[in-house]
C-alpha cells in the first residue's frame, strides 16, 4: 500500500516539528476509520527518525498495514524549539505528545493511540499513558531495568572473561593500593561513558504501580531489551525476576531481542524488530480493540 509523507508544525506554540504518514487507501476503504494512531519519537537526543532511521522504517511499515503514524520531535529536540512558556521537561514532553495526539485525532477521527519508545522515549510513553486514556498500547525499548542476582552474576563473569586472568590481577592490585591510600581511584573509558539508557530509574515499587496502573486500564504493554547492554539487562529471565510475583507480569508481552543493540545498529536487527513489532500489534493489540473500533 502506497503512503502520503507530511511535514508539519503543530503545537500552542508552533515549535514542534512531525511527519505524518498517512496510507493511502483504496477506494473501497475510503471513509473507513483507522484501528489506532501511532506515535513515534526521539530516543534520547536522536531526532525524529529513530535510532538508524527505525522510525521511518517503522512509520512506513504501519502504513502498509493501513495504519497512520506521527514521528515528531519533542521540545527542544531535533527540529523542534522550546515553546514560549515551558513546563519542566518531562512534563513538557508529555504535553508535546498530547498536541500531538490532539492533531492527529483530528485529522483521522481516531481517539486510539500506540507508542512505540526507544530508550528515553519509552519513559515518556509509559508515563503519558498515565495521563491520557487515549494511549492504549505502549513498546517500551530498553527501558528501566534492575540487577539481580543472575544478573549481577553473569555481568561479573563477563567483565572477568573480557579482562582476562592479568586484567583481573591489575584491577585487584589497583583496588588494595586504593584502599590503603597509595594510589587515586581511577575511571575507565568504559565505566565513565555507558551506552545511552534511561538513568535514575525509579524506586522499581513505584515503577511497579505505574506498569499496574496502566495495565488496570487495559493498556497492552509490550517490553524488550537489547542484548547489547550487558552491565543493564543481560539475560531472558531477568525481566520477571526483576519484577517476581507482580500482578501485571500476566497481562503483558516481553522479548529479550539477542539480535539487537541498543541502537539497532545492523539490518538484521532492524528487521527482528519490525517483526517483533507486528506480531504484537496483529497478537496482542488489535485483537484487544472493540469490533466497532476496528470498523
Amino acid at each position: 500500500m502506497s503512503h502520503t509523507e507530511e511535514t508539519l508544525v503543530l503545537g500552542d506554540s508552533m515549535h514542534l516539528v512531525a511527519t505524518c504518514t498517512t496510507p493511502d487507501l483504496p477506494a473501497s476503504q475510503a471513509g473507513k476509520s483507522v484501528p489506532l494512531v501511532v506515535l513515534l519519537t526521539n530516543s534520547g537526543v536522536i531526532p525524529r527518525f529513530g535510532p538508524n532511521r527505525m522510525n521511518v522504517h517503522l512509520a512506513r511499515h504501519f502504513a502498509q498495514l493501513g495504519i497512520p503514524s506521527v514521528r515528531f520531535d519533542l521540545s527542544g529536540l531535533g527540529d523542534s524549539s522550546r515553546p514560549a512558556d515551558p513546563q519542566p521537561m518531562m512534563a513538557q514532553w508529555i504535553s508535546d505528545c498530547r498536541a500531538v495526539m490532539d492533531h492527529a485525532e483530528q485529522r483521522h477521527d481516531c481517539s486510539r493511540f500506540l507508542m512505540i519508545g526507544f530508550c528515553s522515549g519509552a519513559e515518556v510513553a509509559h508515563l503519558l499513558g498515565l495521563q491520557d486514556t487515549r494511549l492504549c498500547a505502549a513498546l517500551l525499548w530498553d527501558m528501566y531495568a534492575y540487577p539481580t542476582l543472575e544478573s549481577t552474576l553473569r555481568y561479573r563473569w563477563l567483565r572477568v572473561r573480557q579482562l582476562g586472568l592479568a586484567g583481573v590481577t591489575r584491577k585487584v592490585q589497583g583496588r588494595l593500593l586504593t584502599a590503603l591510600g597509595r594510589a587515586k581511584p581511577t575511571v575507565s573509558a568504559k565505566s565513565a561513558n555507558p551506552p545511552a539508557i534511561p538513568s535514575h530509574p525509579p524506586a522499581k515499587a513505584e515503577l511497579m504501580q505505574r506498569l499496574q496502573a496502566l495495565v488496570d486500564r487495559g493498556v497492552s504493554l509490550h517490553f524488550s531489551f537489547a542484548e547489547g547492554n550487558p552491565h543493564w539487562f543481560n539475560h531472558e529471565r531477568q525481566f520477571k525476576a526483576m519484577f517476581h510475583n507482580a500482578p501485571f507480569l500476566s497481562h503483558v508481552s516481553f522479548r529479550f531481542l539477542r539480535e539487537a543493540d541498543h541502537l539497532l545498529t545492523e539490518s538484521h536487527a532492524q528487521t527482528a524488530f519490525l517483526a517483533m513489532t507486528d506480531e504484537w500489534l496483529k497478537q496482542r493489540v488489535l485483537p484487544g480493540l472493540r469490533p466497532d473500533d476496528q470498523a
